[in-house]
């Protein structure tokens, strides 16, 4: 198994295809358990590759729509947004690889995504099936990414979590760290232009993993389920994890709604929605996402 492809993927048949992507296989092979391979992250960055251009911030475009690419708008709402424009951004971008919420952030800026979550108890079948909550920042151009995470998956029909970090493209999977359903979980993912650091502790147990690199310029921060793929690139289905609520959403400190992000929802090939998103709490820092199918 590969981790997954957080956001837009040139397969999503209309629903959410950028109008350029950078995709990103990194990572080492290993094993999980006696005969599960995993390979390493594999994203799509959701970028326009245009100066000044903030990502998934505000009104759909005549562009993004006729490309079915995300819509993209500089500032994010501002005095001049428009009620029907305030309507759309509520909408969700359906995609094939990630559900949750996504913002742009000034380029090159000091940039801290983080959350909390309950670890979620699956109802697992024979099917190998995964999900990769995750704290995450697109650096350089959206060419590469760091990122906090936890595989949420059932292997053999059993439920298996354990921690894993991205830096700056290179990632580390803490197989040996294993977590379990009910922990309380914190992710933060921090990228300056002098460094990058990331960390998950389990509140719950009290254990940490945490990575320093070197840094990176940011563009972009986000917190949800991302996919998680096979050997050979093909996603695996969703577990059925019921709910996940992911609570003390920040970016730089401040509430998640007050980036005015956009908000995502995966579907399958034939757009049936496998996991929605739901709403931004009051205050800004806290949403749901839900199993739908897998």
């Amino acid at each position: 198994m590969t981790t997954g492809r957080p956001l837009a993927d040139r397969e999503s048949g209309g629903h959410d295809r950028p109008h350029q992507h950078a995709d990103l296989r990194v990572g080492h092979e290993q094993w999980i358990g006696r005969d599960l391979r995993m390979n390493g992250f594999l994203a799509r960055a959701c970028a326009v590759a245009a100066a000044g251009v903030a990502l998934s911030t505000g009104m759909v475009t005549a562009a993004s729509a006729s490309t079915g690419g995300v819509p993209m708008h500089p500032g994010g709402f501002g005095p001049a947004g428009s009620a029907a424009a305030r309507e759309a951004a509520l909408r969700p971008v359906s995609n094939r690889d990630f559900a949750g919420y996504q913002a742009a952030v000034r380029a090159g800026s000091a940039t801290v995504s983080a959350a909390s979550f309950t670890v979620p108890t699956l109802s697992c079948t024979a099917k190998d099936r995964a999900i990769a909550p995750s704290t995450a920042v697109w650096v350089n151009n959206y060419k590469t990414l760091s990122a906090a995470f936890v595989f949420t998956g059932c292997i053999h029909g059993r439920a298996v979590y354990f921690p894993g970090l991205v830096s700056n493209g290179r990632e580390f999977n803490h197989t040996t760290t294993p977590l379990a359903a009910g922990d309380v979980i914190d992710m933060t993912t921090k990228v300056s232009t002098t460094q990058t650091k990331i960390i998950i502790t389990d509140v719950t147990t009290g254990a940490t993993v945490q990575h320093l690199g070197r840094g990176a310029s940011a563009n972009a921060a986000y917190i949800g389920d991302v996919a998680w793929a096979t050997r050979s690139g093909a996603r695996e289905g969703v577990p059925n994890f019921g709910k996940l609520a992911f609570t003390t959403c920040l970016i730089d400190a401040k509430a998640l709604g007050g980036w005015h992000p956009r908000k995502y929802q995966r579907v399958n090939g034939s757009g049936t929605v496998e996991i929605s998103t739901g709403g931004l709490w009051p205050g800004g820092t806290a949403f749901t996402t839900h199993y739908q199918n897998s």
